[in-house]
């Protein structure tokens, strides 16, 4: 079956964002290469787009940049057609073209995502023929969690796009840079998978710390991701806590407005989900620096307000640069209006 290949001009990718904040993702990846064209909304949020660049050059200049907006991007190395007849069969078999790329033993993981169309095929029986593929044919491993590189789908009803590349090439190792965690009806509040979420992201090691400060705290879903990994925590609200956080022997609560904080304490991270405006939460936390310690981690969310969300970043990001070196900011999957920041104090 015929396929259209990328072109010596330029290469195409699928970059991925919120659907609320696509154009600040693709103001984003045009300042790395101003050339850059949409070719088509696969949907809200989800954008084929062409630049001039080969892929070796534009990842590179993503993976420089650390983009806020854009959760996820493939290369595109082929787009097949799909009429009337195609089968899965057909679609399997065009993974051949990456078969010089694949190691025995290696973890490789088939990322399918599907636009709003109908498919002659189911997509799940395409990835389970996929993974037959990788095992039988490439002595390769088929893996979820944690592979050491992806084969990225998309189908849009009309092609199947097709790329590889690696977790870091594709600024996540899950489809679409969709983190999904179990939930239950234990959860103290959904709030928590953000944190869980940044953990992930940004590859926090929980074991260097020992004592946290989670300001606006309430109903303490941060506060018990913190309480899950061991560390003493000190919950700072003026609303009322989950009472089943009491069971945990390193909690304590403080029952204050954070801006009357006043603690000798010293911690080792500090935790914010505050939905404040952005600047004044901002001065709030610089104003507990004095409680981190040196070179201490700050994980917050940064509230998203207004048209001139960019400026408001940047704005932001200066006031925090008075007290903490800002190592990345990302709008993660869990993240609705808002950012999420990592920080080390100075």
């Amino acid at each position: 079956m015929p396929d259209r290949e990328a072109t010596s001009n330029g290469s195409d990718f699928i970059a991925t964002s919120s659907s609320n904040y696509m154009n600040q993702a693709l103001d984003e990846l045009r300042e790395l290469e101003k050339g850059l064209t949409v070719k088509k909304v696969l949907e809200p949020g989800i954008l084929l787009i062409h630049t001039g660049l080969l892929k070796a050059e534009f990842l590179d200049r993503i993976k420089a940049a650390k983009p806020v907006f854009t959760r996820h991007i493939h290369h595109v190395a082929c787009s097949i057609p799909i009429e009337s007849g195609t089968g899965i069969d057909e679609l399997t078999a065009a993974l051949e073209r990456f078969s010089g790329d694949i190691a025995a033993g290696e973890k490789v993981a088939i990322q399918i995502r599907k636009g709003d169309c109908r498919m002659s095929f189911n997509p799940i029986d395409f990835k389970i023929a996929g993974d037959a593929w990788l095992s039988e044919q490439k002595k390769a491993i088929p893996e979820i969690k944690r592979p050491e590189k992806i084969i990225s789908v998309f189908l849009d009803g009309l092609q199947c796009h097709m790329g590889l590349g690696t977790p870091e090439d594709n600024l996540s190792g899950w489809t679409g840079g969709m983190l999904h965690y179990r939930k239950s009806e234990d959860d103290i509040s959904r709030a928590k998978f953000k944190l869980m979420e940044a953990i992930d992201v940004f590859g926090i090691d929980m074991k260097r710390f020992a004592n946290a400060l989670d300001l606006g705290a309430a109903p303490g879903g941060w506060t018990s991701v913190l309480l899950e990994h061991g560390l003493h925590v000190t919950a700072v609200d003026t609303g009322d806590m989950d009472p089943r956080l009491n069971r945990y022997p390193k909690y304590r609560i403080i029952k204050c407005n954070v801006s009357e904080l006043k603690l000798d304490d010293r911690f080792d991270l500090l935790t914010s989900d505050i939905s404040w405006n952005p600047k004044n939460t901002a001065r709030l936390i610089n104003n507990l620096a004095g409680n981190l310690q040196n070179r201490g981690t700050a994980v917050v969310t940064l509230k998203l307000m207004g048209d001139r969300v960019r400026k408001t970043i940047k704005e932001v990001e200066e006031i925090y640069m008075e007290q903490f070196d800002i190592v990345t900011a990302r709008q993660l999957f869990h993240n609705r209006d808002e950012i999420t920041l990592y920080l080390q104090k100075k």
